[in-house]
């Protein structure tokens, strides 16, 4: 290195990097369990976007003990080579591989600080891909949600090459995958939307001229042992860095400077970890074309310990969120002006309202109410759909009860649909036929208003704690017309209901409202007895096959809950679904609906 860019580097992490001492632990998993995550399975959308091979089981999740230290758990991920009639992509093929990822998005979200994680990767030859990462709850598409790695290894040869005169490295481009650890951050710029990039994927670690981007080379290997990694990050700035034998590496000669540009960073982001096979970020093949790369030779069983991740405070940052967003209650305003709220979105700042596909031009009709309002104009492509989406995911559950209503200007033989989406994907809808009145909308081509029953437009599987869209319209008759929206809001918003502030007087028996629900793996049952009895709490599937009893004893009067581990009574999980929980004492019985999400 010249060693005028040596004294440059020095002074500025001297500059930058002095105050780099960790605060309070403020969040820590031990993964004594696995309440705080969710496991995925599936292949995801052509290999979970990156070509991956494996198909995600949640049989390759569990929680052991580490070797050599009695008492400490770790979760294990373990990659396997195999196949079954269940272990296909998305198109039905048949997969050779499985393994495990799991996220904490609706549990854990953060923002800032200093995360660290304690992690043992194995020997992953060619083909394995392990990670910790972060992405942002945005309810934005990524990029533009925003992608944080804190440790990925499995990186190509022509990478591990390019940036091997530094950070431990010998300059003699024979690294193995097992020596090499980097980190990365992703996001949208316009600058990078190019042919070769259609998605506008900003990546730091793209450093063609080898300036700034530094991965860890260690030749002693960096598998088969616990290694430290951390995340530094602030408002203004992100820095990664390896611990291994308790000296600190920075993967970086500077600080990621967050801008506007890259204000993603600035927003929540949920964990990720897995451990992939295969794919483009790896030199072996890709999913759908074994020619494209080497063959995949990581040994199986392959086992992945993490041992604790950690939130702390930096100087003044760090912040978690345990569970879904804050609940809303009373009104919840999407786009209205008059209509008393007492929170809700405002376009262009915390929402857009989108427009799918080119479906839709602006149009002139005057608004509704205020002075605000929307119009549109079909654009002949057959269909359109159009829809107020919030940036962040928002928690209308206690909506339960409640309604959706807006109003709408729209000639009288035009059908369409009125939806929301959650975070997940999930989509429900309700049908407005035409020249029919339908939840008080009159078709008679004039302003008119409808109140949907949040029951009706729900759905089996919407999680209310986590939209997306929180109000969709959508046409597929292919009918051309001008139509406008306005005063669209949510109404009926309940406060949240604790335990302690059920009605005292006791004087039925009461089933509440599981929560959460949907869920996964955990919700709470809770229930209220007028006087002492024999209780039965059992639950079904959706087709009336016994799956669990949780209660069956005598209980004296009082407030009682109980969780469900979405387990058997042979203590097997169980898959995603609809069950019902049904209460019985004495003469009273009550059934509730829940849903199970995975």
């Amino acid at each position: 290195m010249n060693i005028k860019k040596f004294l440059f580097v020095v002074l500025l992490f001297e500059f930058c990097f002095s105050q780099l001492e960790p605060g309070d632990i403020i969040w820590e998993e031990n993964f004594d369990n696995l309440n705080n995550w969710i496991i995925e399975t599936g292949n995801g959308s052509w290999g979970w976007g990156n070509g991956e091979l494996q198909y995600y089981k949640s049989e390759n999740i569990e929680i052991v003990e580490i070797p050599d230290e009695i008492g400490n758990n770790a979760v294990q991920i373990t990659a396997k080579q195999e196949s079954g009639a269940d272990i296909i992509d998305q198109w039905g093929n048949p997969l050779n591989y499985t393994s495990g990822r799991m996220n904490t998005k609706s549990k854990i979200s953060v923002k800032y600080g200093i995360i660290e994680a304690r992690v043992l990767i194995p020997d992953i030859s060619t083909g394995g891909w392990p990670a910790i990462w972060l992405l942002g709850l945005s309810n934005l598409s990524w990029p533009r949600s925003g992608e944080i790695d804190i440790m990925e290894m499995g990186h190509r040869q022509a990478f591990r090459d390019l940036h091997d005169e530094h950070n431990g490295g010998n300059g003699l481009n024979n690294s193995t995958v097992n020596q090499v650890v980097g980190s990365n951050a992703i996001f949208y710029a316009d600058e990078a939307l190019v042919p070769d990039n259609p998605t506008g994927a900003a990546s730091i670690s793209w450093d063609p001229d080898d300036d700034y981007c530094r991965p860890y080379y260690s030749y002693d290997n960096l598998t088969n042992r616990f290694v430290k990694y951390r995340l530094y990050w602030n408002p203004d700035s992100l820095l990664f860095s390896v611990f291994d034998n308790e000296i600190e590496h920075f993967l970086y000669a500077d600080v990621f400077n967050i801008d506007s540009i890259s204000s993603e960073f600035n927003s929540p982001f949920y964990f990720i970890t897995n451990l992939a096979i295969g794919g483009n970020f790896t030199d072996a093949y890709s999913l759908g074309d074994p020619s494209n790369g080497l063959q995949v030779s990581m040994p199986f069983p392959s086992k992945m310990l993490i041992d604790y991740i950690k939130v702390m405070n930096w100087n003044e940052y760090g912040e978690v969120n345990e569970g879904p967003p804050e609940f809303q209650g009373g009104n919840f305003g999407l786009f209205t002006d008059l209509t008393p709220v007492d929170n809700g979105l405002i376009s262009g700042l915390d929402a857009e309202i989108y427009v799918w596909e080119g479906t839709l031009n602006e149009g002139n009709i005057e608004p509704f109410e205020g002075e605000n309002g929307i119009s549109w104009s079909t654009t002949g492509l057959g269909w359109f759909g159009a829809g107020i989406m919030s940036m962040q995911p928002v928690n209308l559950f206690n909506f339960l009860e409640g309604h959706l209503n807006f109003s709408i200007k729209i000639p009288a033989n035009v059908s369409f649909q009125i939806g929301i989406i959650d975070s997940w994907g999930n989509q429900s809808y309700v049908d407005f036929p035409s020249n029919q009145t339908t939840y008080g909308l009159e078709r008679d081509g004039n302003w008119g208003q409808a109140s949907i029953p949040v029951e009706d437009i729900r759905g089996d599987f919407i999680d209310l704690r986590m939209l997306s869209y929180e109000f969709v319209i959508l046409e597929v008759n292919g009918a051309s017309c001008q139509f406008g929206l306005d005063d669209i809001y949510w109404s009926g918003g309940q406060e949240v209901l604790e335990i302690s502030n059920f009605n005292n007087s006791l004087n039925q028996f009461v089933l509440k409202d599981n929560y959460p629900n949907p869920f996964n793996p955990l919700t709470l049952i809770s229930y209220e007895l007028p006087s002492e009895g024999f209780v039965n709490i059992t639950i079904y599937d959706i087709v009336g096959r016994k799956v669990k009893t949780l209660i069956n004893s005598s209980q004296t009067s009082g407030y009682y809950s109980i969780r469900w581990d979405a387990t058997n009574d042979r203590n097997e999980s169980v898959s995603a679904g609809v069950y019902l929980y049904i209460i019985e004492a004495r003469e009273f019985r009550q059934t509730k609906k829940m849903v199970l999400l995975k």
